[in-house]
């Protein structure tokens, strides 16, 4: 390519909206974003627009070229899932906007795809909290601890109980409604309603899944209602928060419960969502009803979840299963 085409090039890449309506472009997307996508779809928008500017291309409306070679610019510092995020926020700005969207050309699917594979590092999965395990919790999680912000000193018998029922219910919870951490921070008691066979409907009101906060309504089991009865304190208002904890304390108060139950390490926010993903598989849901109770848009993350128990229920597993059944009906008729 000669000098003068080099120049012409960057030119027709760079000639794009003016910085007002880089701005309004940037509002579009903010409009359009639920609030726990918000702060990172912007932080994503605006480096690739610094960057792009940085480089003399437009970043809105963005050259496919000038997409693919900013993935291919922060993939020595950046993960899959960073790549896959910063693609997608750059798809959303330029729909918000009304904009062509650049992610969708060929050249920056096969380029992602290349780079992803390039990056890629094996899933380290949640430990999953199972009906197993959650009975282990439920046994020892009113038990007083010492320890950690008690600088050694021993819970009082009524603090561990308070402290326990919160926690064996949060995970009922969570586990009941494949709940992600942020939406089980977000729960008010207006989101939980009592049904007259003992069970409840728990609303979603929004998350980042339901960008048009829609809701979504999911069943908690009576056991898990009971949890809450227990849990809920008599002068409550509907707009009271049910767990009065962050995401991340979410997280912590999981872990803790677990290795307080013997279960060990490896728990997280994120643990009730696989264990009852594992627990559905081995009951027997199939892939697209798994999916549906999980709010997941995509087979991916749930088929990764319940693979062991997808190879249970598989034609080897079934092969043997029906090897075992002529066996024994072949040892009957010997008797």
């Amino acid at each position: 390519m000669t000098h003068g085409s080099e120049i012409a090039r960057r030119e027709s890449l760079a000639a794009g909206l003016s910085a007002a309506e880089r701005d309004r472009v940037r509002q579009a997307l903010s409009d359009a974003l639920a609030p726990n996508t918000r702060r990172a779809y912007l932080g994503h928008w605006d480096a690739f627009r610094a960057w792009a500017e940085g480089q003399g291309y437009a970043s809105a409306p963005a050259a496919p070229e000038t997409v693919a070679a900013h993935l291919a610019a922060i993939a020595g510092t950046a993960g899959a899932s960073t790549l896959k995020v910063r693609r997608a926020a750059i798809r959303a700005a330029h729909r918000a906007a009304g904009l062509p969207d650049p992610t969708a050309s060929e050249l920056v699917r096969r380029a992602l795809s290349g780079l992803v594979k390039r990056t890629s590092r094996p899933v380290s999965q949640a430990a999953p909290l199972t009906a197993t395990a959650l009975a282990a919790i439920r046994a020892t999680a009113c038990l007083r601890r010492t320890g950690g912000q008690l600088r050694r000193r021993r819970e009082t018998a009524d603090t561990a109980r308070r402290r326990g029922r919160a926690d064996i219910a949060l995970c009922g919870v969570m586990r009941d409604a494949l709940l992600r951490r942020e939406e089980a921070a977000a729960l008010t008691w207006a989101d939980i309603a009592w049904e007259d066979d003992g069970s409840g409907r728990l609303t979603i009101r929004r998350s980042n899944t339901d960008p048009e906060a829609s809701g979504t309504v999911q069943y908690l089991g009576p056991p898990t209602m009971q949890d809450l009865a227990t849990l809920k304190p008599p002068d409550s208002r509907p707009g009271d928060s049910v767990f009065s904890i962050s995401g991340s304390q979410v997280s912590r108060r999981i872990a803790a419960a677990a290795r307080a139950a013997g279960l060990g390490n490896g728990f997280s926010g994120h643990s009730p969502r696989v264990g009852m993903a594992q627990d559905l598989a081995a009951a027997g849901v199939g892939l697209p009803e798994l999916m549906q109770a999980g709010r997941w848009s995509t087979s991916a993350m749930p088929a990764l979840y319940v693979r062991a128990q997808s190879a249970g229920r598989g034609a080897v597993a079934k092969y043997h299963a029906d090897s075992a059944d002529s066996s024994s009906g072949m040892s009957e008729v010997a008797r």
